[in-house]
């Protein structure tokens, strides 16, 4: 499942320590209307050294005119900061909120 979902995936980009990949960001998407980040991953120990605003600028650089630029996340405060921190605002404070099936 893994191998599909990255090939049918809109983009993904990764963060490198050398040849070692330390973060991964996918998302899923048409690219005009929604960008869905899917998933960002990085290796704890490379987590808070920028790795996931670096992924996010170069998400963000591709799709500069997207509608609507979307994220479901753990519901922490470090989480929740980290996302505001890239101007992301939560569902609620927009007026929306959010349904998944699962």
């Amino acid at each position: 499942m893994l191998k599909s979902a990255l090939e049918h995936s809109l983009l993904v980009l990764g963060a490198y320590d050398g040849d070692r990949l330390v973060g991964l960001l996918r998302a899923v998407g048409d690219g005009f209307s929604i960008v869905f980040i899917q998933d960002v991953l990085i290796l704890p120990l490379y987590q808070r050294q920028g790795m996931g605003t670096m992924l996010f600028g170069a998400l963000m650089e591709r799709y500069p005119e997207v509608y609507q630029m979307e994220l479901a996340a753990d519901d922490t405060w470090e989480t929740a900061a980290f996302y505001q921190s890239l101007g992301f605002r939560r569902d609620r404070d927009i007026g929306c909120c959010a349904f998944m099936k699962m």
